[in-house]
């Protein structure tokens, strides 16, 4: 994933001179490199709740489009209800961290695993960003048919939440 290899860049290029010395120290060098990964999947997440916040204003426009059928207003508002929850299990999602005193450590490999799925998220957030812009694009030039491809955005987020439910059971300590 492009991403990925981006955000760690750019973490690693912002470290102070102190942190790039302690590097060097062995302890110290897995404990930041841990924190690094950490930061990484911060990152990535955020990203992914900018690109829904986008998504979720695009509903706004495409449930004002269904006023007039109250089973398309109907089907509209719970894709809005199941974006609404993706995007606060994105932002209040755990970043890795476990204290010392827990029963379930989260490993640096777990963590590598956790930035490729939030990686792969993103991706399909992007995704359903596209899906929304072009029901948008179809509803403002006077297509009024948005039944099936509001059908397929559906999907698009059940499929979405699905991942989500994936990450959340590695996070938990459980392999998927």
């Amino acid at each position: 994933m492009t991403i990925d290899k981006t955000v760690e860049g750019q973490i690693k290029k912002n470290q102070s001179l102190v942190e790039k010395v302690g590097l060097y120290i062995p302890i110290y060098r897995g404990y930041k490199e841990k924190n690094l990964r950490r930061d990484e999947d911060r990152a990535v997440r955020n990203e992914v709740a900018r690109i829904l916040e986008r998504v979720k204003l695009d509903l706004v426009t495409i449930q004002r489009a269904t006023v007039n059928d109250l089973e398309l207003m109907r089907d509209t508002e719970r894709i809005r209800s199941k974006a609404d929850r993706y995007y606060v299990d994105v932002k209040k999602a755990v970043n890795g961290y476990s204290s010392f005193h827990t029963a379930i450590k989260i490993l640096e490999s777990e963590l590598d695993a956790l930035i490729e799925w939030d990686a792969r998220l993103m991706d399909d957030a992007a995704a359903l960003k596209s899906e929304t812009e072009d029901l948008v694009r179809r509803i403002d030039s006077g297509d009024i048919k948005i039944k099936v491809p509001l059908r397929a955005l559906e999907t698009t987020i059940d499929k979405l939440l699905e991942d989500y439910n994936g990450r959340e059971t590695v996070m938990r300590g459980f392999k998927e």
